[in-house]
């Protein structure tokens, strides 16, 4: 454990110490190529940097924040787009590190508020989730007495609620130390009524919007004039898949050290066809056909749950993710033992001879 927080600074440094120079010649370099090959090394270095870790938690983590998000916000910055280019982001140091860092988006307008909900369920707390993430574990830890479909749930539930607590914890931080209004970064994605409403409104949307600029606007840019408008957007979509199922590759290489398998990958590509299949099926009946919306919300997460259980889970068992995070959070409480002894035998020394 102590390794890993001297590893931990050791992180903080180096990408402070990148976003530093990259906020230097935000002005001082014209966007384009010359950027880009300056800050190619730092890319490369925020692609490596979770490779340093052994924690779960740690890999995981950084392993987005700073491999997938950081290296893409900086693909980005170089050719003056992205969260690191707006005028908000850009005005100070501190808002370009917390950016550049941190699973986080500051706008240049206050944003709007969002009245989307047309689902009778009411949106969860935060205490609501943090409650269920807790209750989700223990049943974890017990696992043989479940069902083994029920463990696959109960990975559904962790994985959502953890990148939920996590990405709204980092939220909370950088909006109270900042001082300013941010992005969403989920809409209460259990209520979603289709895979349009799932993907593209409501799960992970700062990720959606970083590969919209990334990879989504380039593609259907690049094939719109080759084969049309319509096909060109369902190519750029498909592409958009691909790349976020590799980068989730990433992330279980960075969290395993194994071999992708490339499941990961089929299932978000598996989801760009369904997605497609179901615009065009909603551009073809014209909203003259619609499912009650209980109904669509119930197919639309057993459709993603199912296919997470075949194609989504398995590398994540793989790893043995749930054993190792149970022996993280043993080492962390010994650790943490370990240094208030430390802290209270000299205190109980110094009380005795008084």
């Amino acid at each position: 454990m102590a390794a890993e927080i001297r590893i931990f600074l050791q992180t903080l440094f180096l990408v402070s110490s990148s976003l530093c120079f990259c906020f230097t010649i935000r002005n001082s370099i014209p966007n384009g190529f010359l950027k880009f090959l300056l800050i190619l090394p730092f890319f490369f270095l925020f692609l490596y940097i979770p490779l340093q870790f052994q924690s779960i938690h740690f890999q995981g983590s950084i392993g987005f924040f700073i491999g997938w998000l950081g290296s893409f916000k900086l693909l980005l910055f170089a050719f003056g787009k992205g969260p690191l280019c707006s005028a908000a982001a850009s005005s100070s140091l501190r808002h370009f590190l917390a950016v550049g860092s941190l699973p986080i988006e500051i706008p240049d307008h206050k944003p709007a508020a969002n009245h989307s909900h047309s689902n009778p369920v009411l949106p969860l707390s935060f205490s609501s989730k943090l409650g269920l993430l807790i209750l989700t574990i223990v049943a974890i830890y017990f696992k043989n007495l479940f069902h083994p479909n029920a463990i696959l749930i109960f990975f559904c539930f962790v994985i959502y609620l953890l990148l939920e607590i996590l990405l709204g914890g980092a939220a909370a931080l950088a909006k109270a130390t900042l001082g300013v209004e941010l992005l969403p970064y989920f809409d209460e994605p259990y209520l979603s009524d289709s895979l349009q409403d799932f993907w593209g409104r409501r799960w992970n949307l700062m990720t959606s919007r970083i590969l919209r600029l990334v990879v989504y606007d380039p593609c259907r840019k690049i094939t719109i004039g080759i084969v049309g408008r319509k096909p060109a957007a369902m190519m750029a979509m498909t592409a958009t898949f691909a790349v976020s199922g590799l980068m989730h590759e990433l992330i279980y290489f960075y969290m395993g050290r194994l071999a992708p398998t490339w499941e990961v990958t089929c299932f978000f590509l598996l989801h760009g066809v369904c997605l497609a299949a179901e615009m065009a099926i909603k551009s073809a009946v014209g909203g003259r056909f619609r499912l009650p919306g209980v109904v669509s919300a119930a197919l639309t997460i057993g459709f993603v749950m199912t296919t997470s259980f075949w194609l989504f889970f398995p590398q994540f068992l793989k790893l043995k993710s749930d054993v190792r995070m149970f022996e993280e959070y043993a080492a962390l409480g010994a650790f943490v033992k370990s240094v208030t002894g430390q802290l209270i035998t000299p205190l109980n020394i110094s009380f005795h001879f008084k």
